[in-house]
């Protein structure tokens, strides 16, 4: 009987600490620890997107070179084609041509793409303002930080 009431005293005051502390008013260097917390978790997010987003770029460029060897051979077959084989197989390989130079241009925007997601992009004509990438989010969030840890120190 006494161990229940031992154990039952434990987990009332475990109770009354546990809603206490989460009442319990929050100081300026609390405050802001945890939003250094918070930050570094956004860090954290940024980089699995870089990650995947690299990821991604290598299996387009995987492709886009699977393509560019495909034209090669095309422009060998149609180069290479005998006079006496039909001129219609030889309309179907210029076709195909075209489709897989349609397929590389659009391989090679996906690269632009992701490359101008990840790394960004200084003002030019294209992107007058400029674009911000990952790795320009992860500094800035890793200098608000740096800021965040100074202002801890001062309050």
């Amino acid at each position: 009987m006494k161990i229940i009431t031992i154990l039952l005293l434990i987990i009332a005051i475990s109770e009354i600490s546990r809603l206490l502390l989460t009442h319990w008013p929050k100081n300026k260097r609390g405050y802001f620890k945890s939003k250094i917390e918070g930050v570094e978790k956004m860090i954290y997010d940024l980089e699995f997107k870089r990650f995947k987003t690299k990821e991604i770029r290598e299996e387009i460029r995987v492709e886009y070179d699977n393509m560019k060897s495909r034209l090669h051979t095309l422009d060998e077959q149609i180069k290479s084609w005998p006079a006496d084989k039909e001129e219609g197989d030889r309309k179907k390989l210029e076709d195909n041509r075209i489709i897989v130079e349609r397929d590389i241009d659009r391989f090679e925007k996906q690269i632009k793409g992701l490359d101008l997601e990840v790394e960004g992009s200084r003002p030019t004509n294209d992107y007058p303002d400029g674009v911000e990438g990952i790795n320009d989010q992860i500094d800035s969030l890793q200098e608000l930080i740096g800021m965040l840890k100074d202002w801890i120190r001062r309050v």
